[in-house]
């Protein structure tokens, strides 16, 4: 039988045949796309969840963004894909002319875990380390508290590679075992009474949220018509103003739904759409992407109202456990109805002397900058 499509074709690759730990660097989306198969089984079987590493993500995201300087770092475990790490080699670092592999990264996401099993990932981190790619590897933006970054610093810990936090940050994160709504002080409950009763002067306010038999073209337009009619829009950030981010949102956009791990949620105001939150689904958890509201009725603070009910229809949703705001440091705006944090960090590792020396010499600045604080 003649394999035709892209994924019967990638069924064919043979597998490394060596026993034991296998490296592979690939430096393409073509070399990338005869993995899916094993990529999308190392993908639901991964230690920490992250779908923008997940091929319908990652290779939309490097057809759309381009591939630059990406390594993307294979590990095979006995004949299984056990680890992905995409990452990117840049020339400098901190300051410094220093080769790094750095996580690979575009501008619309926040959070760079790599795929990597949970039985193999001591195995899989150690031969990343050794691939000799840099003399420095450093993971952007990664949880603190999760079971990456454990299994990162014993491997370090292992290996004798020093290793220092470069930089961290809290943001919002909603957990299901702990509902925000209760903690809204008195000052928060009555101004989304206000708010809700100032809208309902102009129209019925209506909850609204994307199901497996919606229209998803319409779901997109919509969105991407709210989130071009305010200040990004203006600021040229929207994803309809750039050709790329089109085509990549168009792509994730239709695959997430397939898969059922789309979720737009918001409200309509008089049967037009007021304010969008679009989200995407791994495992028992859940990413904030992007979202949107009608800036003409700012006053009445739309993206907080439908956030609030985005929080009801989360909890209402069956086997999602928390959801990550996926935001920058700068972003303060899902605070005000979220209470709980996630720490996320930047960690960097040295693994050959320039790379060690280099990381000696930021804890030195650093001792000293606190020096002449005191």
């Amino acid at each position: 039988m003649v394999a035709t499509s892209p994924i019967e074709q990638a069924a064919l690759r043979r597998k490394p045949g060596a026993a034991g730990i296998v490296v592979e660097v690939h430096r393409d989306a073509a070399a990338l796309r005869a993995l899916i198969p094993d990529w999308e089984e190392l993908a639901a079987d991964a230690l920490e969840p992250n779908p923008f590493y997940e091929h319908w993500m990652l290779l939309p995201a490097l057809e759309a963004y381009g591939t630059g300087d990406m390594r993307c770092v294979a590990v095979w475990d006995n004949g299984k894909l056990a680890a992905l790490f995409p990452m990117r080699l840049e020339r400098g670092w901190q300051r410094m002319p220093l080769p790094v592999l750095r996580s690979w990264r575009h501008r619309n996401m926040m959070i760079f875990t790599p795929l990597v099993r949970a039985k193999s990932a001591l195995a899989c981190i150690d031969a990343l380390l050794k691939s000799g790619l840099a003399p420095l590897v450093e993971f952007d933006w990664v949880s603190a508290g999760g079971p990456f970054f454990a299994a990162l610093t014993e491997a370090t810990h292992a290996g004798g590679w020093p290793w220092v936090v470069v930089d961290a940050y809290a943001r919002a994160l909603l957990v299901r075992d702990r509902d925000p709504r209760a903690r809204f002080n008195s000052n928060m409950k009555n101004n989304l009474r206000r708010w809700q009763a100032r809208l309902t002067e102009v129209g019925e306010v209506t909850p609204v949220g994307l199901t497996p038999g919606d229209d998803l073209a319409a779901w997109t337009k919509e969105f991407m018509d709210l989130e071009a009619s305010g200040w990004k829009g203006q600021a040229g950030t929207a994803l309809a103003c750039r050709d790329d981010d089109r085509r990549f949102a168009d792509a994730v956009f239709a695959e997430a739904f397939r898969r059922g791990r789309l979720r737009i949620t918001g409200l309509n105001l008089a049967g037009r759409p007021l304010a969008r939150h679009v989200m995407f689904t791994a495992g028992e958890g859940s990413f904030s992407w992007k979202p949107a509201y009608d800036e003409t009725h700012a006053k009445c603070s739309p993206g907080v109202l439908a956030e609030v009910d985005n929080v009801r229809q989360f909890l209402q949703t069956p086997g999602l456990r928390w959801m990550d705001s996926h935001t920058s440091r700068e972003s303060t705006g899902y605070a005000r109805v979220w209470k709980d944090q996630r720490t996320v960090q930047r960690v960097a590792v040295g693994v050959r002397g320039a790379g060690a020396f280099a990381l000696a010499g930021l804890q030195l600045i650093r001792a000293v900058k606190r020096a002449r604080k005191k």
